[in-house]
């Protein structure tokens, strides 16, 4: 198992496991035309290839024998949409759903919090997503408000987390 920082080359492989990961935990019914909006906007090897150039973002990914199994995305100064301490965001934590529970997750949130350990992290997950949200509870995640997320002009009720 290889962690490292992500590179231009990955950016087709970053986009295919965000989308994969991302129907997985919200199309339960199936691929919805509203979702194709966001997945052509946000999960695209140009989008990941502008994320993986901003200075203010890191990319983490863990592949072993060349296959992309999880990565990590993570802005430095972001605000957090409610009161909290924590000032750089963890975007991202994807894992291939085949790859889950064997320890990556808990992997990629390491080398994030040890990325700008000055600062701490907060994110925002689905309220449905019951598996992220025990996983961060068990790595001292606290809930500290709620955000809504839009998809496709439809708010989407997230938890705001801060790890510490």
């Amino acid at each position: 198992m290889t962690l490292r920082r992500a590179c231009a080359d990955d950016a087709p492989r970053l986009a295919a496991l965000a989308q994969w990961v991302w129907l997985d935990s919200y199309a339960d019914a199936g691929v919805e035309d509203r979702f194709l909006p966001y997945l052509s906007e946000s999960f695209v090897p140009a989008a990941f290839e502008r994320l993986i150039a901003d200075p203010a973002r890191v990319l983490w990914v863990l592949e072993e024998r060349g296959a992309l199994q999880g990565l990590a995305q993570l802005r430095r100064d972001a605000a957090a949409p409610v009161p909290a301490a924590a000032s750089a965001e963890l975007e991202r934590l994807y894992v291939a759903p085949p790859c889950t529970n064997r320890g990556l997750g808990a992997q990629l949130l390491a080398a994030a919090r040890q990325t700008w350990p000055q600062h701490s992290l907060w994110l925002s997950v689905w309220d449905g997503n019951e598996g992220a949200l025990r996983f961060y509870a068990r790595e001292g995640g606290h809930v500290v408000g709620e955000t809504d997320f839009l998809l496709d002009g439809q708010p989407i009720r997230n938890l705001v987390i801060t790890l510490s």
